[in-house]
């Protein structure tokens, strides 16, 4: 049974299971994920983020004399039925809760919700996947499509697009984003004469997409694909004679690819929902969340670079821990989740954009807060910073800029990660 007051969702009845996985020295936790198979690139670094928060808390004496044990680490092989049964098993297996769930297919969900086993990953499924005071999709687990995406238009006019494409997949994760994208550069008329989400994904060319490009006179173009396919888009572009065209990428921060890809990402935006890697280098300090995962991934998982999976990982194992702090001794899963759902702002001390767990399940807010970096060589630089943060501030809704044609910003909103 749930009970909500105020936007406030509280479990009010103890699972039969609700001190599983706990001991009086150790609390067991499992993750969930493709670690193998075609998607294992893009997600299972959630692991590898989750394990080394956990190698390092383990290291400073647990929570309350109680040390982590991060076992079992399911894989899916990228399969529904594979997540399924990872699932069946994790919830056999009594582990208290799920840290690092990362897979394209969370048809487990279901299973964990059922039986109340607090879950954190990353939301990039369904909202219903992710629904439920017991699920807690790292940066909230409610993604809209509806609303439109103010951040788009404010680079197309920051950099003085007079037209501009939109490409995604032809599947729901890809080409759902992008319709936010379309709105947003249609809020704010932006012409859009090229829009494309019918794109198979691992497309053997992109040649036509381009061509339509040239001869509408494109000048800024938006993808909601992967790496692979946005460096297959910039290769096409320049070899079109296009290669001054501003592209601005959702998926593809990420220095190993980066490293390889040079030519293809120079000049690229990004949009990020984190505080970016390099502020450690640029602002020691003034995010410690972000330092602290930088540190960490050296001595736990060196040679490993820092990803926006992992970084997902991480903020998932930290929201689990700020749970556990809050309860103190008497450890069970009513508890954790009652805890974690009172949080107003949680930022991973600064590694995220504040999120509110008292709504965070059932809706956005209007504030959206987010980072921007450019590929500029061999490496991203922050751009559109201003003097308080990294993080650019919007009003989700737009509401508050409909008679107008210029995207604004917000000023530093409460809570959000600064100086």
């Amino acid at each position: 049974m749930l009970a909500g007051c105020g936007n406030v969702t509280v479990l009010t009845v103890t699972h039969a299971g609700d001190t599983d996985g706990v001991t009086a020295k150790t609390i067991r936790v499992g993750a969930l994920g493709s670690f193998s198979g075609f998607a294992a690139s893009d997600f299972a670094p959630v692991e590898t983020g989750a394990a080394i928060y956990f190698d390092q808390l383990n290291a400073s004496g647990g929570v309350y004399g109680r040390k982590i044990v991060y076992s079992p680490i399911v894989d899916d092989g990228t399969s529904p039925s594979g997540n399924t049964a990872g699932a069946q098993r994790l919830v056999q297996s009594k582990v208290f809760a799920v840290v690092g769930v990362g897979t394209p297919f969370f048809t487990g969900s279901s299973i964990l919700r059922s039986q109340a086993v607090p879950t954190f990953g990353i939301q990039e499924n369904t909202n219903v996947q992710w629904s439920g005071p017991t699920m807690f999709g790292a940066g909230g687990s409610i993604i809209s499509d509806s609303l439109p995406m103010p951040q788009v238009a404010y680079v197309a006019q920051q950099t003085h697009a007079r037209a501009a494409a939109v490409l995604a997949y032809n599947v729901a994760q890809s080409s759902g984003g992008c319709q936010a994208v379309v709105k947003g550069l249609q809020r704010y008329h932006v012409p859009t004469p090229v829009i494309d989400f019918s794109i198979p994904y691992g497309a053997a060319t992109l040649d036509a997409d381009v061509t339509r490009m040239q001869q509408a006179g494109v000048d800024f173009v938006a993808t909601c694909m992967d790496a692979t396919g946005n460096i297959k888009l910039s290769q096409t572009l320049q070899q079109h004679g296009m290669g001054s065209t501003t592209q601005y990428w959702l998926d593809g921060y990420d220095t190993r690819i980066l490293h390889d890809n040079t030519a293809a990402l120079d000049g690229a935006y990004f949009l990020l929902q984190q505080t970016p890697f390099e502020m450690t280098r640029l602002e020691p300090g003034v995010y410690p969340g972000i330092d602290d995962f930088n540190a960490a991934l050296r001595r736990y998982a060196p040679g490993t670079a820092p990803s926006g999976t992992a970084l997902a990982g991480w903020v998932s194992a930290d929201l689990f821990t700020e749970g556990l702090r809050a309860i103190g001794n008497d450890v069970t899963r009513t508890a954790l989740v009652r805890a974690i759902n009172k949080l107003t702002a949680f930022t991973a001390n600064g590694a995220y954009p504040p999120v509110n767990w008292r709504v965070a399940h059932s809706a956005l807010t209007g504030l959206d807060c987010t980072a921007y970096v450019r590929a500029e060589k061999d490496r991203f630089v922050p751009v559109f910073t201003t003097p308080q943060s990294v993080y650019s501030c919007y009003d989700q809704t737009g509401a508050a800029h409909t008679s107008t044609q210029t995207v604004t910003t917000l000023p530093l909103q409460p809570g959000v990660p600064g100086r």
